[in-house]
């Protein structure tokens, strides 16, 4: 009888050390879960065009770019400077497919300072623009979205999701 009760208290323990083993494990892949997930909110934003344009069609040459994929709700946001010229090609490309309207933007923490300065200086905490069609910029799964002028700089926010 004493060696049936200590082949079922080390069953017992066997069992419990297992489960124990199975919960560390679970409790690594949720960090590791969290991890990511903060990565998904973190403050900063990528900055290469080339890594941007296996993503959307790039179809102007910017100076400057800054950009987030938001794949939990299927949206890209990029913040984009063109020169001069490629600005006005740009509009008047996006102007044949559609006339532009008047939008306010919310500018994220991660747009260029000089937009979140402009924003904060309107007291609306708002960036006033026009915007434009974004055909040109569209590339699967990234087939709907405007391209907003941001008013008194060469700056334009495009902001694509899917369809």
């Amino acid at each position: 009888m004493v060696s049936f009760a200590a082949i079922v208290a080390l069953l017992v323990c066997l069992i419990t050390l297992m489960s124990c083993g199975g919960i560390a494990g679970n409790a690594g892949n949720s960090t590791a879960n969290s991890t990511n997930i903060s990565a998904d909110n973190s403050a900063t934003a990528k900055t290469n065009v080339e890594e941007l344009g296996m993503l959307v069609n790039v179809p102007y040459e910017s100076d400057e770019v800054f950009w987030k994929e938001y794949p939990k709700s299927k949206k890209l946001v990029a913040v984009l400077r063109f020169p001069p010229s490629e600005a006005g090609r740009l509009v008047a490309d996006a102007e044949k497919i559609k006339q532009p309207e008047r939008v306010n933007i919310n500018p994220q923490s991660w747009f260029p300072p000089e937009l979140v300065a402009q924003s904060d200086m309107s007291g609306e905490d708002t960036l006033a623009g026009q915007s434009y069609a974004a055909n040109r910029f569209y590339q699967d799964p990234y087939t709907d979205g405007r391209i907003t002028r941001i008013e008194n700089t060469d700056y334009f926010v495009l902001e694509l999701s899917e369809k």
